[in-house]
């Protein structure tokens, strides 16, 4: 058994664990400072609002422009997901959000697992980076 690897937060950081990512849909549970428990997310897109709600409920870091849409702003409901059965995490990721600007995200990601670590320009980097780490995870031979 393998002794569970500390990671220091600050307040910006979160820690990402993803339990499924069957045809690339992200699954897992979101952890930080700011949340009382840890969140459930089962998408991609769950995820990223939380964590958009996140930083606008402390206003760390900054939003860099106004939030656009079509209808009247409304808040990120999360779903609350039963992964307690679910299997040993795939991966775990530490998230830095750094800079919000050009309505978009800068900052960190460490894969905590393989002690890596990236920069990213934006939330599609983010995204590419994750993926990267979760399909090379497949390509070794770990069921996902």
């Amino acid at each position: 058994m393998r002794a569970p690897e500390f990671a220091p937060l600050d307040q910006n950081a979160v820690i990402v664990r993803v339990i499924s990512y069957e045809q690339k849909n992200l699954r897992g549970v979101l952890a930080s400072p700011k949340l009382e428990k840890p969140t459930p997310f089962c998408s991609l897109t769950q995820l990223l609002l939380t964590m958009e709600e996140l930083m606008d409920q402390s206003n760390q870091p900054q939003r860099g422009e106004e939030r656009r849409s079509f209808s009247a702003a409304r808040a990120v409901g999360v779903r609350p997901q039963d992964l307690e059965d679910a299997p040993q995490e795939l991966a775990t990721f530490q998230l830095r959000i750094l800079f919000r600007q050009n309505a978009s995200w800068q900052g960190s990601l460490i894969w905590v697992d393989k002690r890596m670590d990236a920069q990213f320009r934006s939330v599609l980097e983010l995204i590419w980076l994750m993926d990267s780490a979760l399909t090379s995870q497949e390509e070794c031979g770990t069921q996902i």
